[in-house]
């Protein structure tokens, strides 16, 4: 399977980008930019750091979670900046932000600890691509997503795999099918829940 849900926070976090960045074929964009900001891409861990505002990986708390677009650079296939235009009396005066885009793109989204309904909770962190099936189905739909055929589907696959093994080989236990890692099994025992949060 494509996709991979995993309980991580801070340095787990870091781990996982670490070796993202050190596969070194592979480009990191954020889901979606801030408005009326550019899309941003992310080259070195500082630079993540920069943008969410870590100085610490170890103070995971109040972090908004890390929504990235991962693009290995032998997949081929077409990146999309989408503009998407604002509406600015409901979004402060802002006019415009970007998504990124693309058939094979591969998410990885780190999540935080979040307080709610009085409690400390933990959400799953978590990686998935598309099918080239899945993606077949939809390619008459998005049209300027260019052609799904376009993708080296196999590279695609390969770079998700190899990052979902890593991810499963830094962990200590599971919840279910879900991974645990170092970092989260501590706030675990130190009484912050399990997801899924209510």
């Amino acid at each position: 399977m494509p996709n991979c849900d995993f309980f991580a926070a801070g340095p787990d976090h870091r781990a996982v980008l670490e070796f993202v960045l050190s596969q070194k074929n592979c480009q990191i964009h954020e889901l979606g930019s801030e408005p009326d900001q550019d899309l941003r891409e992310f080259r070195t861990l500082v630079d993540l750091e920069d943008c969410y505002s870590i100085s610490n990986w170890n103070h995971w708390d109040c972090r908004p979670p890390m929504l990235l677009q991962l693009y290995p650079n032998d997949a081929d296939g077409k990146f999309v900046r989408r503009l998407i235009t604002l509406d600015s009396k409901r979004c402060k005066g802002a006019t415009f932000r970007y998504t990124a885009e693309g058939w094979g793109l591969i998410q990885l989204y780190l999540e935080s600890p979040i307080k709610r309904s009085g409690k400390q909770w933990m959400e799953t962190s978590h990686t998935n691509h598309n099918s080239e099936k899945r993606a077949m189905a939809w390619e008459s739909t998005y049209p300027d997503l260019g052609r799904v055929s376009d993708w080296n589907w196999k590279a695609v696959t390969s770079f998700s795999r190899r990052l979902n093994r890593y991810i499963q080989s830094l962990a200590v236990d599971k919840k279910g099918s879900r991974p645990i890692l170092p970092f989260a099994a501590q706030l675990n025992k130190s009484g912050i829940n399990l997801g899924p949060v209510p």
